[in-house]
């Protein structure tokens, strides 16, 4: 006999990116942290830099385009080349000092069009605020 789980389905989280808010159906965040390793006389290895890297945040999902698709373009190009840094809060989670590295805008002529904005902060992540 077969057991049936129940799924549940998520919504879509508002994230405000520079003053666009985007529908989060889809977020991942990536950061590495760079070593330098260095052979020795005696065949050993020792680390001769050890540094954080920086934190990419990629938020995909929808906005909405009732008023001026336009608008979500001309925003998030002019975060692109801007060398202002934002903040973003999403989960509970501030991320500080964030620089838009691209996006992705498709305007399928409904009501939504489909986003995606990578994001890029060499700054910790905190806990935001907000409740």
């Amino acid at each position: 006999m077969s057991a049936i789980s129940e799924l549940s389905c998520r919504e879509a989280v508002p994230v405000t990116i520079g003053g666009s808010t985007v529908y989060c159906e889809r977020f991942r965040a990536f950061s590495v942290r760079r070593i330098n390793e260095e052979p020795t006389a005696d065949g050993g290895a020792v680390i001769t830099n050890n540094s954080t890297g920086s934190t990419r945040l990629v938020f995909s999902g929808r906005v909405c385009t009732d008023n001026s698709p336009g608008d979500f373009v001309y925003s998030f190009n002019d975060l692109v080349h801007s060398a202002s840094a934002i903040t973003v809060e999403y989960m509970g989670l501030s991320f500080s000092g964030c620089r838009m590295l691209s996006y992705s805008f498709e305007d399928k002529g409904g009501e939504w069009a489909d986003v995606s904005v990578t994001l890029m902060t060499s700054d910790a992540v905190t806990r935001s605020n907000a409740t």
